[in-house]
């Protein structure tokens, strides 16, 4: 797809009725499916795919993004249109912990704490805390993997 081809998004419409009332369930097998089905085929570049599917991805969120914000009511509490269930969702309020001396002080300990135990962890030596008692070397949580980034 050409960059004049996305901005003559009449498409967009096409686009949005290629899902008529299917779950979200039933999207993503589909997209699986589709995904395995065209590299299967040998008739995409897998590169150039996941870079068309990320651009695709970025202006479909910011679609999503724009039209969400013309929306600030639905018309009943939980208000149902082509198989999807709408509803407003007060967030909650989040107290600020931060404002309390004592939390403040420990949160502060835990991470000077934390980057003793990565100092411990990386050294050959042994490390010691401000009260001369040797900082054990920890195990590891979780295991990092290799993962594909995309940037554009």
């Amino acid at each position: 797809m050409r960059n004049e081809e996305i901005y003559h998004i009449d498409s967009m419409g096409e686009m949005l009725t290629q899902f008529p009332e299917m779950t979200k369930k039933e999207i993503i097998a589909q997209a699986e499916q589709n995904a395995l089905q065209m590299m299967d085929d040998g008739h995409l570049d897998e590169f150039e795919t996941i870079a068309s599917v990320e651009r695709l991805k970025a202006y479909v969120e910011s679609y999503s993004k724009s039209i969400r914000k013309m929306i600030d009511q639905v018309p009943e509490k939980e208000y149902k249109k082509s198989n999807v269930v709408f509803s407003m969702r007060n967030t909650g309020d989040r107290l600020d912990y931060m404002q309390d001396d004592i939390y403040e002080k420990l949160s502060n300990q835990l991470k000077e704490r934390a980057d003793l135990l990565k100092v411990a962890y990386k050294s050959t030596d042994a490390i010691y805390d401000a009260d001369g008692v040797q900082v054990p070397k920890v195990g590891i949580k979780t295991h990092g993997g290799e993962v594909l980034t995309i940037k554009f």
